[in-house]
């Protein structure tokens, strides 16, 4: 929103316009800010196991997020990268969508959850926690094991605490 839209919202005010502008050319996606600002190659991690990772539909249609996560997370020991089929799919959650059509969204995520399962990944990781809160959910009411994490968290190696949607012991 602040980097792709919120410049317009104040295009018939000037000063606020300018400002708009300014605040949208220092805002950044995380792992598009480590890569294409900080030209971060390789991180430090490492991560025992396998994942697969979801394309946000605002990263990667308004912010051209894709290749970004991938190139980070193929640095990370340990970690086996297993590619979701249709990862630019819409998972559903849309902001107020998953609200307004409760029934389209359900299909749709359930949908995405099977490729979830399909790909055999322990862990599924994502940039966008609307997206990730959604698949995480449905995931633990279908009553499957694959966890849910923030791409943040494999990246910084974060990964000794419960995983989205797990209890806290």
């Amino acid at each position: 929103m602040i980097k792709a839209h919120y410049p317009a919202l104040f295009s018939d005010e000037p000063e606020w316009a300018r400002r708009a502008e300014a605040l949208s050319g220092k805002t950044f996606e995380l792992v598009s800010f480590l890569t294409d600002v900080l030209a971060v190659k390789a991180v430090a991690a490492s991560h025992a196991g396998s994942v697969t990772y979801h394309d946000s539909c605002s990263g990667l249609r308004e912010l051209g997020i894709r290749e970004q996560p991938r190139k980070l997370l193929k640095t990370v020991g340990g970690l086996e990268l297993k590619e979701l089929p249709d990862a630019d799919v819409c998972c559903g959650f849309g902001g107020t969508f998953c609200v307004k059509y409760p029934d389209i969204s359900n299909a749709i995520v359930e949908k995405k959850t099977e490729q979830i399962a399909a790909t055999g990944a322990e862990t599924l990781l994502a940039g966008d926690l609307g997206c990730l809160l959604n698949m995480a959910g449905k995931l633990k009411r279908e009553g499957r094991s694959t966890k849910s994490r923030h791409v943040a968290e494999v990246l910084a190696g974060m990964t000794d605490e419960p995983a989205i949607g797990e209890a806290r012991e």
